[in-house]
């Protein structure tokens, strides 16, 4: 009888507390730019892109999402924060969001860029930040860069991993010798 409650108990407690799944926001991002964004705002270069996603992010970055998303600029460390769950579990190699998927790519559109060097990168994603009292909303950072050219794709994306809504900034880097 003893054994029975227990195994009860162990069941009933494992049901009641499981896992939330959190979305993979890189793969989230990579698709909507894949699937919507290229299609509005097509570019005739071949974009390079990493196989792992840690490296896609900004090695050293300020993260700011600008006006056009938010009507207001909001920064790292006074609005917003990293969504450091994510983060950590993203640093386990076998992770589920270590890896991109890259199934049904456009090859012509795309070069899987296997080494880990991140030099000459085309295609920048940020990892997800959230209002210090928000977490049903986070904010994700596409980022093309051409010579010297470069266009930011900011996303709103939810807890269930829908694009609720983006904004579009270009800004070009002028040399004066």
């Amino acid at each position: 009888m003893k054994k029975i409650a227990i195994i009860i108990l162990t069941l009933s407690f494992n049901l009641g507390f499981g896992q939330v799944e959190i979305p993979f926001f890189e793969q989230i991002a990579f698709d909507f730019y894949k699937d919507s964004l290229l299609t509005k705002f097509p570019i005739e270069k071949r974009i390079k892109i990493p196989k792992y996603t840690t490296d896609f992010h900004f090695s050293s970055y300020k993260f700011q999402v600008n006006e056009c998303l938010t009507g207001k600029l909001l920064t790292e460390g006074k609005e917003l924060e990293i969504f450091g769950i994510y983060a950590l579990e993203q640093m386990d190699f076998d992770s589920p969001t270590h890896v991109m998927n890259y199934d049904n790519l456009d090859k012509k559109q795309f070069r899987i860029k296997k080494s880990k060097s991140s030099s000459g990168m085309n295609l920048r994603i940020s990892q997800p930040y959230h209002k210090k009292d928000d977490f049903e909303n986070f904010y994700v950072i596409v980022s093309e860069n051409y010579k010297r050219k470069s266009t930011t794709y900011y996303l709103l994306i939810d807890k269930n991993g829908n694009v609720n809504n983006w904004c579009r900034k270009e800004s070009e880097l002028i040399i004066i010798y």
